[in-house]
């Protein structure tokens, strides 16, 4: 693992991630759950310290969300670096989260072992959407999912990630990822 420094990773190595294992997870039925559910990139994740709830032995509500943020973290180290992180940094550029919403499903134990997927499911607009999955590794159970709206932003503001990048995942995805309609309902609209 790498060290970060000042909020920026050292891409020399391209794996600073934390709780995040590098390589083909172990076999286990979580593996399988995720890739059954279409992920191409499944990682073995470990609980670190902080995420254990101080009164209790479960994962405290912050723990899945530092899981998700490193798989992310770890997607882009594992598949797309150094390339992705080289045209970041040399053209200004901050990848951010514009929506991170997160569905907790069961309780996650710090002695357990969990898996957790990422994969870029659709473009919208100047947008990319993330979807994230996270289960124990043992028996498949889920434990969170999450959705992720992510933008690129440079010194100009927010800009379309380039197409070359959209190929790349496409590979990695094993093929192109779907583009949707850009145009969003305001949120204080109720259905009719």
């Amino acid at each position: 693992m790498t060290e970060r420094r000042g909020g920026t990773a050292n891409w020399a190595d391209p794996w600073p991630v934390v709780g995040v294992r590098r390589g083909e997870p172990q076999s286990s039925a979580g593996v399988d759950a995720l890739r059954g559910l279409g992920f191409a990139v499944v990682l073995d994740v470990d609980p670190i310290p902080s995420d254990a709830d101080v009164y209790q032995d479960h994962l405290n509500n912050h723990a899945a969300v530092r899981m998700f943020n490193e798989l992310r973290i770890a997607y882009v180290a594992s598949r797309l670096a150094p390339d992705w992180p080289r045209y970041v940094r040399r053209s200004g550029s901050t990848v951010v989260v514009r929506e991170l919403h997160v569905e907790y499903q069961s309780e996650g134990l710090m002695h357990e072992r969990f898996v957790g997927a990422t994969r870029w499911s659709a473009r919208r607009g100047k947008s990319g959407l993330v979807e994230q999955r996270l289960v124990e590794a043992t028996t498949g159970r889920p434990l969170a999912r999450a959705w992720v709206v992510q933008l690129l932003v440079e010194p100009a503001g927010v800009e379309p990630f380039p197409d070359w990048l959209w190929e790349r995942i496409g590979e990695v995805e094993g093929g192109p990822i779907p583009v949707l309609d850009a145009t969003r309902r305001d949120w204080d609209l109720a259905p009719e």
